[in-house]
């Protein structure tokens, strides 16, 4: 449990009970239990031990003024040890915390949703921890501030803005739709879940995407650009459909891991890719499907890292690469040593290497190349103009 630190000096209140507002109340200080709905009237500065205390169904209104922390340690807000969840937190600034908001719901079983609107993170990390509830951040901006969920502590992020403000969850789920991420990359692991949807990601040449421990990554009707390094991990896959990847020298899939536990599955489908190196070099099974791929080194690799002493030799089967466009890379179109590649229906031209590299490919026909550097197609038949 956290020490609370209490400071003589009080911040006004006002206290709704039953919906409506009554006349200012008693002061909260620093390490105050909130147990009724309150808005706070001034800054609130804890230079040591931590902020506020909620119980259940809490409406902390922050009245546009700051929850402010010593920077290095403390809490700002946090959950009682008896809530049930149902808090609100809005409207105003929580800074310069060792966590900003701690969610720690008391019990098993479904938990009342958490709220957060209208709120600036300012060095103030996110940890909701435990409970399978939801945390929901509505109008959030958060910078240098990482947001963390645990043993079913989920978050739906929309219409915020997080810089240098990771996501990352464990055994939990982020839903983010119609938001901003600068600098900031997401991580799941251990069954847990990232969905992205109609948002914007920009890495400034610095972040890496993300990173997969035996679950998987959405990203759907997006623009992502200039990461430095590409979604990578073990065991697990991702799902992009509809999105925009632009200027990532260094790909936007790399290698999964497939040695431990089953197999994931990667599903590409709609996607343009421009400048962004080696797009997809995820271990198989990949299914990529009507995307376009321009400008970068090698459009799409099928590969798989090495087995296991005395194991099959490793195949390609379960992959396919149907309906793709590959212009103007400086390597090969599609490529990949690994037999059993279902290959159909792509136009390659014009790519530094070959068209279409895949020998022992299953070939699906319709497929189309020419002017490629050093040769066409190998392993299928390709037609040219």
């Amino acid at each position: 449990m956290v020490a609370f630190g209490v400071l003589p000096a009080a911040v006004l209140v006002s206290v709704a009970l039953g919906g409506s507002a009554a006349a200012a109340g008693p002061g909260v200080t620093c390490g105050s239990t909130v147990t009724t709905d309150v808005t706070l009237t001034a800054d609130l500065y804890c230079p040591s031990g931590d902020g506020l205390i909620l119980g259940s169904e809490v409406t902390l209104d922050l009245g546009g003024h700051s929850l402010i922390g010593s920077g290095s340690s403390g809490v700002g807000v946090q959950t009682s040890p008896d809530s049930q969840g149902g808090n609100t937190i809005r409207n105003g600034t929580i800074e310069d915390w060792g966590t900003g908001i701690f969610l720690q719901d008391s019990t098993f079983g479904i938990m009342l949703p958490h709220t957060m609107s209208d709120v600036d993170l300012r060095s103030a990390p996110i940890n909701h921890f435990f409970g399978n509830t939801l945390l929901d951040m509505t109008r959030v901006t958060a910078v240098d501030s990482r947001v963390e969920g645990q043993l079913g502590g989920n978050f739906a992020i929309s219409h915020s803005m997080l810089t240098r403000s990771p996501v990352m969850v464990f055994l939990a789920t982020a839903t983010i739709r119609e938001s901003t991420l600068v600098q900031s990359y997401v991580s799941t692991s251990a069954g847990g879940e990232v969905i992205i949807d109609s948002s914007k990601l920009d890495g400034k040449g610095i972040a890496r995407l993300g990173d997969i421990s035996e679950t998987g990554i959405t990203i759907t009707n997006s623009l992502v650009k200039n990461y430095a390094q590409p979604i990578s991990g073990l065991w697990g896959g991702v799902t992009f459909t509809g999105n925009k990847f632009i200027n990532m020298p260094n790909g936007v899939l790399g290698n999964i891991s497939s040695n431990i536990g089953s197999d994931g599955m990667s599903v590409i489908t709609g996607n343009t890719f421009i400048r962004s190196g080696v797009a997809l070099r995820g271990n198989v099974p990949m299914i990529v499907e009507k995307n376009i791929f321009m400008f970068g080194d090698v459009g799409v690799e099928f590969t798989l890292s090495a087995g296991l002493p005395d194991t099959p030799p490793r195949t390609a089967e379960g992959s396919r690469a149907v309906g793709n466009v590959l212009v103007k890379n400086t390597g090969t179109g599609i490529q990949t040593d690994l037999p059993g590649l279902e290959v159909g229906g792509n136009i390659a031209t014009k790519n530094g290497g070959y068209g279409i590299y895949a020998p022992g490919a299953v070939d699906l026909g319709g497929n189309i190349a020419f002017g490629n550097g050093i040769g066409q197609c190998v392993g299928v038949v390709c037609t040219g103009r």
